[in-house]
Parts: C-alpha cells; structure tokens; sequence
C-alpha cells in the first residue's frame, strides 16, 4: 500500500512538473514581456517610433560617420554636425537613402541642429 501511495504522488508530481516548466515562459504567449502586449521578435512596441528612427540613425552614424577609420572619428560635436548634415543630404557618406533620414534626426536631436 505504502508503494503505491509514493508512485501515485511521484507520478503525479511529474505529470504537473513538465506541463509547468516545459515552456519556460508564464504560458500567457506575451513573447518575453510581462505586459501582455503584442511583440515580435526584433520590434519592442514600448519603444516609440522617434525613439526606435533615432537609435536607427545613432547606429548609422557610429557606422558610417564616426567610425575609427572615418573621418568624423572623434570629431562630431555641436560645431561640426551642421557640415555632417550637410554631407548626409549631399549623399557623401555610404548611407542608403532610406536610413538618411534616420541619421538627419540623430543629429538633429543629438546636437540641436
């Protein structure tokens, strides 16, 4: 009797254990999150969409514009940036067209051009 009482609670503890930590998640399918709210893999939706076009364009100017073999290297600041946004429109740089606009805002807000 003492037997199956201890194989009973045994099997039953495996049968609720797998099912609990099987996922690894709180088995509300948030993605990761705790709020519940709709996320993708690589799109954070609590971040705003000025915020995720600046980090974009902060990126591309570490990137293409202040990188170690750039010739902004060290020197992008409050003075310089207005001939940097310059050359961005002018298409000086190896930016796609489509991340220019990303970039132009960085500095935009980074250096109150």
């Amino acid at each position: 009797m003492k037997r199956v009482l201890i194989s009973a609670t045994l099997l039953a503890l495996v049968a609720s254990s797998t099912v609990a930590f099987a996922s690894g998640s709180s088995g509300r399918g948030t993605a990761g999150n705790d709020w519940g709210t709709d996320v993708r893999k690589g799109n954070n939706s609590l971040i705003s969409n000025e915020n995720r076009v600046i980090t974009r364009g902060r990126a591309q100017v570490r990137r293409y514009i202040t990188c170690k073999s750039c010739e902004y290297h060290n020197k992008l600041n409050r003075e310089t940036a207005p001939e940097v946004a310059q050359a961005v429109r002018a298409g000086r740089f190896e930016i796609k067209s489509n991340r220019r606009s990303a970039v132009l805002a960085y500095i935009k807000k980074r250096y109150g051009i």
